[in-house]
Order: C-alpha cells, then sequence, then structure tokens
C-alpha cells in the first residue's frame, strides 16, 4: 500500500511539475533545446529556429504573417473607403520620365491619395514630382527641389554610366511653403530616364507612397513647430535637438515604411513577399551590424533604444527602415489604424515623443517597445520567402 502510494504521490508530482512548466509563458528570444520544435504560449505559436548560432524560440511564421496582415487589412480598408476630395494633386513630370513608371506612380499616388487625404483638415495641394538625371539643370533653377539635390549627384553619375538604373530615389517629401506663405504638399521621386517598371528593384515599388506619407506627417506638426520651439523650457536645446525629441527616426522614416509598404503592395501575397525581400537583404549587408545583433527580444528592446537618435548612432537611420516599419505594422495590428492615427496627430502634444505615446497609446516607449519586440524578432528569424 505504501509503495503505491508512493507511486501515485510520485506521479502526482510529476504531473504537477509538467504543467507548471506546460502553463509557464514562453518568450520569444528565449532559449530551446529541439530545432523545429512548436509550442503554445499565451495563445501565440512558437517555433524552436536557429538565430545567430543559437536554439531560440520565434514566433511561428503564421502568428508573425497573422498580425502583418491585420495590419495591411487596416491600412488598405482605410484607403479603399477613402476619396480623394481633401487633395488636389498636381503633377510635374520630366518628358524623359519613363513612361510605364509615370504610369505606376501615378496609380500609387491617386489610389494613396485616398488615405492620406482622410488625414487632412481641408482641400490641400499635393505637387507630385518625377524627374531624371537628365533633368539635373532644371533641377538647380527650382529652389524647393534644389536644396538636397547634391545628395543625388553619385546617382546620376552612375544613370549614365548605366549602372544602378533599378534603383529610385526620393526627391520631395514636405509639408511646406511652394508659393511664399502658401503651404502645400511636396512629393516625388527620381529614376533614371533609361529604367523601366520591370527592371526596377522590389523594394522600389514602395517609394512614391514612402515619401508621400512624410507629407502626411509635417502636416501635423509643421505648423505648430516653430511656435513650440521659441515655447520650449530647455533654452540650451536647438532646433536639431528639439526635431529629435519629437520625431524618434523610427517614426519618422520606419512607420513612413509601414504605410509605403502598404500602399506599394497589391496582394497579401506581395506585401509579405515585399517584406521577407527586404528583410533579408538587410540581413546580407555587412556594414549593418546591428541586424546581427537581434537574437532576443531584450536584443530588439536595446536596438529600439539606441536607434532613436542619428546623431549618436550611425547605423540608426539605415536600422531605423526596418525596425520602425515592424513597430507601427504592430501598433495598427494590435490597436487599430485610428490608434496609430493619433500619433500622427499627436506630433506636437507635451515636451517629447513618450509623451505623444503615452497621450496616444497609454504606455511609455519602453512598454511599447516590450510589447512588439516579440513581433519584430520574429521577422529576421522568418526563412526568405520561396517565392522571391
Amino acid at each position: 500500500m505504501k509503495r503505491l502510494l508512493a507511486i501515485a504521490l510520485a506521479a502526482s508530482i510529476a504531473l504537477s511539475l509538467s504543467l507548471t512548466s506546460a502553463s509557464a509563458a514562453i518568450n520569444p528570444g528565449s532559449p530551446c533545446k529541439k530545432l523545429a520544435q512548436e509550442k503554445v504560449s499565451s495563445g501565440a505559436k512558437l517555433t524552436c529556429v536557429k538565430s545567430g548560432g543559437k536554439l531560440t524560440w520565434s514566433a511561428s511564421a503564421a502568428s508573425y504573417e497573422l498580425t502583418k496582415l491585420k495590419a495591411y487589412n487596416e491600412i488598405r480598408s482605410r484607403a479603399d473607403s477613402g476619396n480623394l476630395d481633401n487633395v488636389s494633386l498636381v503633377y510635374h513630370v520630366s518628358p524623359y520620365f519613363p513612361k510605364d513608371l509615370k504610369k505606376l506612380y501615378t496609380s500609387q499616388v491617386e489610389y494613396s491619395s485616398k488615405l492620406y487625404g482622410s488625414l487632412f483638415n481641408k482641400k490641400e495641394v499635393i505637387n507630385v514630382y518625377m524627374y531624371t538625371e537628365k533633368d539635373e539643370a532644371y533641377l538647380r533653377t527650382q529652389p524647393i527641389l534644389a536644396e538636397f539635390l547634391d545628395e543625388h549627384l553619385s546617382w546620376f553619375k552612375a544613370w549614365r554610366q548605366g549602372k544602378d538604373q533599378e534603383h529610385n530615389l526620393g526627391l520631395a517629401a514636405w509639408f511646406k511653403e511652394g508659393p511664399p506663405g502658401v503651404l502645400e504638399g511636396h512629393t516625388g521621386v527620381l529614376a533614371s530616364s533609361k529604367a523601366t517598371a520591370k527592371t526596377m528593384r522590389k523594394y522600389a515599388i514602395q517609394v512614391m507612397p514612402h515619401e508621400y506619407w512624410h507629407v502626411v506627417q509635417d502636416y501635423y506638426f509643421k505648423p505648430k513647430f516653430e511656435d513650440k520651439f521659441q515655447e520650449r523650457a530647455d533654452k540650451s536645446l536647438d532646433g536639431l535637438d528639439f526635431y529629435t525629441l519629437h520625431f524618434p527616426t523610427t517614426f519618422r522614416e520606419g512607420s513612413a515604411n509601414t504605410i509605403s509598404f502598404a500602399m506599394g503592395s497589391k496582394t497579401k501575397k506581395e506585401y509579405l513577399d515585399l517584406y521577407s525581400y527586404f528583410i533579408q537583404e538587410l540581413k546580407s549587408y555587412s556594414h549593418l551590424k546591428l541586424i546581427a545583433t537581434l537574437t532576443s527580444t531584450k536584443a530588439v528592446e536595446k536596438a529600439l533604444k539606441k536607434i532613436e537618435d542619428r546623431r549618436t548612432f550611425s547605423e540608426a537611420h539605415e536600422a531605423s527602415y526596418p525596425l520602425g516599419s515592424l513597430l507601427y505594422e504592430w501598433v495598427i495590428a494590435e490597436y487599430g489604424f485610428d490608434a496609430y492615427q493619433k500619433i500622427i496627430e499627436n506630433q506636437m502634444t507635451g515636451n517629447s515623443f513618450e509623451d505623444n505615446i503615452q497621450a496616444s497609446l497609454g504606455m511609455s516607449v519602453s512598454e511599447l517597445y516590450k510589447k512588439a519586440a516579440p513581433h519584430i524578432l520574429a521577422a529576421f528569424n522568418q526563412p526568405p520567402s520561396r517565392s522571391r
């Protein structure tokens, strides 16, 4: 009898330990022991993957893609239900600009305007520019386009030599004065005069809607920025310091990618493939060392904090595109597009971006990073898309 009781007690303890272990939450990025093993934790399916030479738990492809597609559907449905009532499009297109790219970018601008215009308070003029290396002399005569033109000269040289013609570049991305005293939207791209829609790299599909989204971001802070800057309590801050406090690069560039990836992808499959292509390309860059450090959720949180200020970390600007894009994709999937719209509208709220996130999402920036980290980590643990 005692033997039977001992056996029963041992079994009970073993079962209890098993249930405790099974019910304990597993954090993505934590160590696992068997490659391809799967478990469910907090409603999410996790898979044991090899990352950075170590075995770690990662959100499964199904869970990761579900979050992505929720965000995609949120963004596209807002565009599908929108209209052009608050947008007056004015096109400035070079005769040298490739005809098929002109057709593509025009359709992107008009579709994007249905969403972007819904965030304007009244009808706004949006200038849309499409120029090539053959237009350099003309562009120098246009003050609003000439300001950053020297940054593109190396590309112009390459295009004239028949190189790098698969790339396009952002030319304009502002809501600022066109005619003196009149604020207007300015968006546009540069492309090689010899480029075609078929020969452009996959990532190029989202450049026009990306630059255009900056117009929306500017729309909510430009009219208030200078007054807020003058009223600041800390008089030691210069304009760039003040700007950085309100607009970390992950928000400025990263969230523009969140929107533009959805605008540039006509189907869910295109959307998933575009992200897969983008992430795998970044992982191959030897100069972008931060990507290789993303082996745990804690590492992702640390990286997000590190890239908030591009002046203090040389990789911040480039790394902000994928990390910020995934960060705000998660926000839209988790809380809906309206919550993300609040962040846009609250750009001048309080004294920092921290105040904006608290007002818009009801959490600190650190909490936001922590909650979104599993989704971001999962992106870098996914295998390449087979359709690339």
